[in-house]
């Protein structure tokens, strides 16, 4: 028993240390309404709300373009808890022009949004030691209807000659 403990202890050291060693930086909060963010790490997100206190996972995140025309993955941790994430991202989202498609509670639960051609993925799950961890993906919205991507139809789907 002793030992399963002491195992046990040892492997939620290592976690949190693994976990402090991932580069982070801190984001300023962002709300519908606020102007400009004010640190160069949030400038580029000014069209998505961030909790405060927020950290972004700088190795796992990866941005694509500018200010409110990014795609990517942007993934950072928060205090808040998952309900409570899952409550601000419904809260805050439609305040920054996002129109919710779905939202789904479980383990990990998920969001999605459109706005102006793109969609946003927010998936948000509970950290080891309190707090969530929020994976926040926007990518150009699919055209076309029910062929997906580029145009192009879905197999098996009847084409009329042109």
């Amino acid at each position: 028993m002793k030992k399963t403990a002491v195992i046990s202890m040892a492997c939620l050291m290592a976690s949190s240390l693994l976990g402090a060693c991932a580069p982070t930086a801190d984001l300023q909060a962002s709300r519908a309404g606020d102007g400009p963010a004010q640190g160069p790490t949030l400038a580029q997100f000014s069209d998505i709300p961030i909790p405060s206190g927020a950290s972004m996972n700088l190795e796992r995140s990866l941005i694509l373009g500018p200010a409110d025309n990014w795609i990517g993955r942007l993934v950072f941790t928060a205090s808040l808890g998952p309900q409570q994430m899952f409550e601000f991202y419904g809260r805050e989202m439609p305040g920054f022009g996002w129109q919710e498609v779905t939202r789904v509670r479980a383990r990990i639960n998920i969001m999605t949004f459109t706005r102006g051609g793109r969609a946003a993925t927010v998936q948000i799950m509970r950290t080891t030691l309190g707090g969530s961890e929020i994976d926040l993906t926007v990518s150009p919205q699919a055209q076309g209807g029910p062929a997906g991507a580029a145009g192009t139809p879905a197999p098996g789907a009847v084409v009329p000659a042109q």
